[in-house]
C-alpha cells in the first residue's frame, strides 16, 4: 500500500514539539501529506453537574475561565504546528495537494478523540499515535488499531527522527502479522535491508518465514531470515532483544487482541511490545 495520506492526534502538550517533528518527518519519508488532529468537546462539558447548583452569574464566570484556558491551548498547539513545519521547510496547506509533495494541515475538530480517530483514520492510510506511557493502550491507539482498518505507527514519545533503513518483520504465520506485512509494503520497499525473524516455537507454523521471504521477493523485496530462540525469556522480550541485536530501525508486527464481554483486549504481547520498545512500531489489528 502506497502511503500518501497521514493522520496523527495531537491531544496534550506533554512532548507535542517532538511528537509533531518525528510526525512531519515520517511525512517527509514517505512524501506524505500530513493531517494533525486537535481534537476537543465543548468546554461546557469539562464542567461538572454540580455547577447547576450555583448562581447563573457565578456559572458563566467559571464556563469564560475553562473556555479561555481550551482557546489558549488551541492556539499555543497551532502556533507550535506552525513554527515546526516552518523549521522543516514543509508546506501548510489548505486542501489536499495533488503532486507528491510534503505537506501539513493542522485541524481543529470538535469530538471525543477515540472518535474522531477511528473516523479520519478510515480514510487515511496510516495513523501516528505517540508510545503510550507506562505501555498502557491509549484512546488514540485502541480507536486506531480497533476500528480504523488501516496500519498504525507508534512512534517514541521522544523520537523525532524517522529514517527507516532497517526493517524488522517479526513473523508468525498469524492473520495479523499477514495484515501487517500487507500494510507496510511501501515501507519494506524503501528499507536498504529486510529481516523476517520468527520464535524457534513458531518456525514449523505456516506458512513460515521462508514462504514470506518468497513471497516478498516476487515484489523485488529481499530479505533475510532469523529464527531466535526465546528461551526462558518472554515472546516479546525476545524480540525486542532481537531488534536491539540486528540494530533495527522499525518493527512490522500484528496488534494482537482478544475478545471479552463488550470489550476488546490487547495481547501481552502486544502490551510488551507497547511498553518497551526503543524503536518505532507499525502495526495493524
Amino acid at each position: 500500500m502506497t502511503i500518501r495520506t497521514i493522520i496523527m492526534p495531537l491531544a496534550s502538550n506533554e512532548n507535542a514539539k517532538e511528537r509533531l517533528e518525528g510526525a512531519l518527518n515520517v511525512a517527509s519519508f514517505f512524501r506524505a501529506h500530513l493531517d494533525v488532529l486537535h481534537a476537543h468537546i465543548d468546554p461546557k462539558q469539562l464542567l461538572p453537574n454540580e455547577m447547576q447548583l450555583i448562581s447563573n452569574e457565578f456559572h458563566k464566570r467559571i464556563d469564560q475561565i475553562v473556555a479561555d484556558y481550551v482557546s489558549e491551548d488551541l492556539d499555543m498547539m497551532r502556533e507550535l504546528f506552525e513554527d515546526t513545519c516552518r523549521s522543516l521547510s514543509i508546506s501548510q496547506v489548505n486542501r489536499y495537494p495533488m503532486s507528491h509533495i510534503t505537506s501539513a494541515k493542522w485541524h481543529e475538530v470538535m469530538g471525543f478523540r477515540g472518535e474522531v480517530v477511528a473516523e479520519k483514520g478510515k480514510l487515511s492510510d496510516l495513523t501516528i499515535i505517540p508510545q503510550p506511557k507506562r505501555g498502557k493502550s491509549s484512546v488514540s491507539f485502541e480507536a486506531a488499531v480497533l476500528h480504523s482498518g488501516k496500519p498504525v505507527l507508534i512512534m517514541p514519545r521522544t523520537q523525532t527522527h524517522f529514517s527507516p533503513k532497517h526493517v524488522m518483520i517479526a513473523w508468525n504465520g498469524d492473520t495479523q502479522a499477514t495484515r501487517a506485512v500487507a500494510s507496510a509494503m511501501h515501507l519494506l520497499r524503501s528499507a536498504e535491508k529486510v529481516s523476517i525473524v520468527t520464535s524457534e516455537r513458531s518456525i514449523d507454523k505456516r506458512p513460515t518465514q521462508i514462504d514470506l521471504q518468497e513471497y516478498l521477493a516476487m515484489h523485488e523485496i529481499a530479505c533475510d531470515c532469523e529464527v531466535f530462540k526465546s528461551g526462558r525469556m518472554r515472546t516479546p522480550t525476545a524480540i525486542l532483544s532481537t531488534a536491539i541485536r540486528l540494530n533495527a530501525d522499525a518493527i512490522v508486527c500484528g496488534a494482537y487482541a482478544h475478545q471479552r464481554i463488550h470489550q476488546q483486549m490487547f495481547g501481552d504481547v502486544t502490551k510488551s511490545l507497547l511498553k518497551k520498545s526503543q524503536v518505532p512500531l507499525w502495526m495493524i489489528g
